[in-house]
């Protein structure tokens, strides 16, 4: 099935029947990846606690902003055996050296990628670095 309106979708854990036919109207929409504008007083950063409310500034929106937005790490590839899945041996995929070699590799030109597109190691940021930079903006009036 090539188009879009014959995909095939699980819907739930194991089983042939939760196999279906995928329902168009919940496919992701471009206005469905725009990044909302904070409109409340307070907001939330994280998960759970009130030490993760904060207070919204509308006249300081990027502050919002950058306590909001997560960056992704980078997806490094198994260089040895890897569990996919709960329970079971037949979960664990124990790959070839081949195989082990090639995702070293691959994870090295990764590595490479960032580093270049980060600046040079001199010029990379601690976590305290970026933190303290974070931090220092709720001191700004």
């Amino acid at each position: 099935m090539s188009t879009e309106a014959g995909r095939i979708a699980s819907h739930g854990r194991g089983g042939a029947g939760n196999l279906g036919k995928d329902d168009p109207n919940t496919y992701t929409k471009p206005s469905d990846l725009v990044t909302p504008t904070l409109k409340s007083d307070h907001y939330s950063t994280g998960r759970g606690g009130s030490g993760n409310i904060a207070r919204n500034d509308p006249q300081h929106p990027e502050i919002a902003r950058a306590s909001q937005d997560v960056e992704a790490p980078v997806h490094r590839d198994a260089e040895g055996p890897h569990h996919y899945g709960r329970g079971g041996a037949a979960n664990v995929v124990s790959p070839s050296e081949r195989e082990i070699y090639q995702a070293h590799e691959n994870n090295m030109r990764k590595s490479e990628e960032l580093r270049r597109e980060q600046g040079s190691a001199n010029d990379t940021k601690s976590l305290v670095e970026k933190g303290k930079e974070f931090l220092s903006k709720f001191g700004k009036k």
